[in-house]
């Protein structure tokens, strides 16, 4: 058990800017994740004359896809804290 006055150990040995440009990266990842399916698929409508139903679709699935992502990000970092314990 660590001392509650005992600086904590650090979780990653990168350097901070390292750290935020790999938490930027995922951030973005995910975004586009979400969005472009949708984007897609609201070409697609205006291509084949439909109203909105790849929209729909699209950002359906892109949300699933993200929600999944950031699913796995975090059973990751649940992974990694245990994994130090």
């Amino acid at each position: 058990m660590q001392h509650p006055s005992a600086e904590p150990e650090p979780e990653d040995d990168r350097d901070a800017i390292a750290i935020a440009m790999g938490w930027a990266t995922a951030l973005m990842t995910i975004s586009v994740e979400m969005v472009l399916p949708g984007l897609l698929g609201y070409w697609l409508d205006k291509r084949l004359g439909f109203k909105a139903l790849f929209v729909f679709v699209g950002f359906a699935f892109g949300m699933t896809v993200a929600v999944w992502h950031l699913v796995q990000i975090t059973a990751a970092g649940s992974r990694k804290r245990s994994n130090r314990r």
